[in-house]
């Protein structure tokens, strides 16, 4: 397994607080910080380079990485900027309009295309949802082709981001890629306050973290113990 580092390799963040994108550079040197287009499958993506070079350890890595089109010019930010703008506009018009249909749905995120041609709009509900109506409502608004994605609560957390109680960016939001089944009984193998805000996520679900040290704790290894705080 070769663990060289390679230059021809960086790792791009779209937004905020989502996860590095293994990205190929066609040879460039891109600096960290430096913004980029990509092209992602669902189209051209506006990113910034968030480690340069990035560590690619399998081919099948190298496969899959995404090519860095061209550097971002001043056409592409004025393009990111319409972008940001029509995502913070779209979002507060399908939740007037998905009230305003009686739909029991909660609009998370947003997300427009860089062409400003395609949105995808990501939402939660209890049940189906009838959102035929507000596509349409949506794409004569905005002009655009429109995908409704409906996602549970720990894929909403992840798409939005945010801080957990232990003070850093959420796990699913950055690194975090499969949830795996947690129970209550991972909290009291580890002396946990059964308090639910005190063991429970952004996404009102029990934290994934709760199952990082299970296996330590199913095996009594005393070392393991004293690894989390008891949270009173």
């Amino acid at each position: 397994m070769s663990t060289a580092v390679e230059d021809t390799f960086v790792g791009v963040r779209f937004r905020e607080e989502t996860n590095l994108t293994l990205c190929a550079t066609g040879g460039q040197i891109y600096a960290r910080g430096e913004k980029v287009v990509v092209d992602l499958e669902s189209g051209p993506a506006f990113g910034h380079v968030e480690q340069s070079p990035m560590p690619v350890f399998k081919p099948c890595q190298k496969s899959s990485a995404r090519p860095i089109l061209r550097p971002a010019d001043e056409a592409d930010l004025a393009a990111h900027d319409r972008q940001l703008q029509n995502e913070m506009a779209g979002k507060l018009f399908a939740q007037e309009r998905a009230r305003a249909l009686n739909l029991d749905m909660k609009v998370s995120l947003v997300d427009f295309s860089l062409s400003g041609k395609k949105a995808t709009f990501y939402f939660t509900s209890d049940g189906r949802v009838d959102f035929r109506q507000l596509v349409r409502d949506l794409s004569s608004r905005f002009s655009v082709r429109v995908k409704m994605v409906q996602v549970g609560a720990r894929d909403e957390a992840g798409l939005i981001g945010g801080i957990g109680i232990c003070g850093r960016t959420l796990c699913c939001s950055t690194w975090l890629k499969d949830f795996r089944p947690i129970s209550i009984q991972m909290a009291k193998r580890q002396n946990l306050s059964l308090n639910p805000s005190k063991i429970s996520g952004q996404c009102g679900r029990l934290l994934c973290c709760l199952a990082y040290e299970d296996e330590g704790y199913k095996k009594g290894n005393p070392d393991n113990r004293s690894a989390l705080p008891v949270m009173a």
